[in-house]
């Protein structure tokens, strides 16, 4: 095996490696823009529901998107798409 194959195979794992993360990032933004995202509780101001510190994931589908559901969203309709009214003892 020549320097420049040994090179190229290198290169080829690296690239790759390379696009493995960026893939996994976009995916990452993904989730955490459409679908959930995590939260601490930083306040005593929900007690006795949750105290401070404790951690949850929200979903972000659960009463709809809106424009302003995405970073910088498009003005392409109005009001909310997908949305339901949040119930009684839903935190909020």
């Amino acid at each position: 095996m020549s320097v420049a194959e040994k090179s190229q195979k290198k290169s080829g794992g690296l690239g790759e490696t390379f696009s493995v993360i960026i893939q996994a990032l976009l995916l990452a933004l993904v989730i955490r823009t459409l679908l959930f995202q995590p939260f601490s509780i930083p306040s005593g101001s929900m007690r006795p529901t949750l105290l401070e510190g404790d951690y949850l994931f929200v979903t972000k589908w659960a009463y709809g998107y809106s424009r302003y559901s995405l970073p910088f969203g498009p003005n392409i309709f109005s009001g909310r798409i997908w949305g339901s009214e949040p119930k009684r003892g839903d935190v909020v």
